[in-house]
């Protein structure tokens, strides 16, 4: 009894110990970084743009014309990219959550003074905890390696 307790625990910290680094792999952060410098280089270019048709008030300028406008066609399309990245930062922070809330209701279920003597935490009990197909995938991912 006592090995098959022992083997099912180190099954489960060995799901948790995945959840965690998927977990991990969800914080990456480069596409918001590329957002910020492309939108940080809008922001100077706009600036010289206003400059150039300060100076040239009173002038149509067919220069400063094309590039107002490639400006406004930037700002919609960072607009654009701005608006999917925030909806997918979301569904990321939302799965992030949900792994989080898992592995922690996990760990204190597992805690010594959460469990009666002669029990143990099976990667049953694991399962039933999980909200997304994503988490039962990567759970059913880690026992196929585990087994063989």
């Amino acid at each position: 009894m006592a090995e098959t307790a022992e083997a099912n625990e180190r099954v489960v910290c060995a799901i948790l110990a995945e959840q965690v680094a998927a977990l991990r792999e969800r914080m990456d952060a480069t596409a918001a970084f590329d957002l910020l410098w492309r939108t940080s280089a809008l922001l100077s270019w706009l600036s010289g743009l206003l400059s150039g048709t300060s100076a040239h008030t009173g002038h149509t300028n067919p220069v400063l014309e094309r590039e107002r406008a490639e400006a406004i066609t930037e700002i919609a399309e960072i607009r654009r990219a701005l608006d999917d990245l925030a909806f997918l930062q979301a569904q990321r922070q939302d799965f992030a959550k949900q792994i989080a809330d898992c592995v922690v209701t996990a760990l204190e279920r597992m805690a010594v003074a959460e469990m009666p003597a002669g029990t143990s935490f099976s990667s049953r009990d694991l399962a039933a905890l999980y909200v997304s197909d994503e988490q039962r995938k990567l759970h059913e991912n880690v026992l196929h390696r585990l087994t063989g």
